[in-house]
């Protein structure tokens, strides 16, 4: 019965099937004979003039050239890699907020909080991952002169600021 079953419905299912698809092809060609009426083609300009591109000359800098590598590490500005690190020097700048600063005995301190965790800091402190150095605590901000290397291994100086971050300007 099953058998039966499973060859009448093949047969319906073969019989359903047209060995030619005119109708499609009517339907094709009709669309064609549309679309060419409503679109133009498009002319190609002929003789365009070729555009060149030449990149910039880059500077021939080898990051692993032991001679760049030593002369740099003991050149004029370079830091000082064999003094002990301070606790701040861990953490870039960005994630340090000034949160206050006090007068005690003509001796100007400021707090920073990082992580949460609040920090005494004095003139002289380092502070941030590039070598900086506090210059100067006023009342809205910590002035920083950062030790940074440019491209050529050369060691800058950078001034930067840690400016207050009063926490009712944060509410409004």
């Amino acid at each position: 019965m099953v058998k039966k079953l499973c060859l009448l419905s093949s047969m319906l299912l073969l019989t359903a099937c047209d060995a030619e698809p005119g109708d499609l092809r009517e339907w094709v060609n009709a669309t064609k004979k549309e679309a060419e009426g409503k679109f133009t083609p498009v002319d190609i300009p002929q003789g365009a003039p070729q555009l060149t591109y030449t990149p910039p000359v880059q500077p021939t800098l080898d990051a692993f050239n032991s001679k760049r590598l030593s002369t740099n590490q003991n050149g004029v500005n370079a830091p000082d890699l064999n003094r002990p690190k301070e606790v701040l020097e861990a953490f870039g700048l960005d994630s340090i907020k000034y949160v206050g600063s006090f007068n005690q005995k003509g001796k100007i301190s400021a707090f920073v909080e990082v992580d949460g965790h609040v920090y005494t800091v004095r003139k002289g402190n380092y502070i941030g991952q590039n070598y900086g150095r506090i210059t100067n605590i006023r009342a809205d901000a910590i002035d920083i002169t950062e030790l940074v290397e440019d491209a050529y291994g050369n060691w800058t100086f950078r001034q930067t600021e840690l400016i207050l971050n009063d926490s009712d300007q944060a509410k409004n």
